[in-house]
């Protein structure tokens, strides 16, 4: 009796057909320049959520980047003339190895779908030329198969505080209760519900004083001089002047103005650059000078030191 072998070498057969994509999908880009080798995607595992309305035979792939450094293959959905980005993902050339599965991440409303996308052999792809390709359903459908419904769960939390939203939570979260919270989970018939109770008086936590500023004692002396009445008078001088300010009392130095102004300043300033250019002046003349007592002594040094004497007439 023959013994059935089911699924032998699934992922090298794959790579003899068309699968995961139909086989009436042309398999080739929306411009007819390359024709996707059936040893290129081997295996394709999407998951969707179940609250999205959505036809298993509408998704497709949608391009795909051929590039020296990897690929991106982007997982689409058309319905009714549209034509969305489902999920994508991105496979580095070096990360590389035959029938490796890598992440196939939802983008836009599948953000929480995350699927497998497999790899076969690259030595048909690399023939092709690099670029971005397009691919509309009929040359790119994905086998129903390929496309699931999500289990129905919890996949991911969002904090919302006063208007913003954060980043998706994924994985085991606990919830914490802060200063004056309570949390309680309880079952309502088929339902489970988690209460948020704002509580006070319990002493859970410690008063706060930060909207409140704590006032400090008063002032009952300055330089030690105490005040029974707690008044302190403050009496203006000759070059002093007191006037009062918001919040405060204003300092004035009477006897300390200044007695030139902007036209004073200038003259004296034209004053001392008319002595800098005297002083430039004589220092010119100076050197001059120099330099004519210098060639006088020459010239008297050499009348002594000549072979005949002065002629007396």
């Amino acid at each position: 009796m023959p013994i059935g072998n089911w699924n032998l070498q699934w992922l090298n057969h794959n790579s003899q057909r068309s699968y995961p994509l139909t086989e009436r999908a042309t398999k080739t880009s929306v411009d007819g320049t390359i024709r996707l080798p059936d040893s290129f995607i081997v295996a394709l595992y999407l998951p969707i959520h179940s609250g999205l309305d959505f036809a298993p035979n509408n998704f497709h792939i949608k391009s795909v980047l051929i590039a020296p450094t990897g690929f991106n293959i982007t997982v689409g959905y058309t319905a009714n003339g549209q034509s969305v980005d489902v999920a994508a993902a991105n496979i580095i050339r070096s990360n590389y190895q035959p029938n490796r599965s890598y992440a196939l991440g939802g983008v836009g409303d599948f953000d929480d779908c995350v699927g497998r996308v497999v790899l076969g052999n690259l030595d048909e792809i690399d023939q092709l030329p690099p670029g971005l390709y397009e691919f509309d359903k009929a040359g790119g459908e994905l086998e129903t198969d390929a496309i699931r419904p999500m289990i129905r769960a919890v996949t991911r939390l969002r904090v919302s505080n006063n208007g913003e939203l954060s980043e998706p939570i994924y994985g085991d979260v606990t919830l914490v209760a802060g200063n004056n919270v309570r949390i309680t989970a309880a079952n309502f018939g088929a339902e489970t519900e988690i209460i948020f109770d704002a509580i006070a008086n319990t002493n859970l936590n410690e008063e706060c004083y930060c909207e409140v500023p704590e006032i400090g004692s008063c002032i009952r002396c300055i330089n030690g001089v105490c005040s029974t009445d707690g008044n302190f008078i403050l009496a203006p001088d000759d070059c002093i002047q007191i006037t009062p300010m918001s919040n405060g009392l204003k300092f004035s130095d009477t006897c300390a103005q200044p007695c030139c102004g902007c036209t004073e300043l200038d003259a004296i300033i034209d004053q001392i650059n008319r002595f800098g250019d005297g002083v430039t002046t004589l220092q010119n003349f100076i050197t001059r000078l120099g330099s004519e007592v210098t060639q006088m002594s020459l010239v008297v040094l050499g009348s002594q030191l000549g072979d005949s004497g002065c002629s007396t007439g």
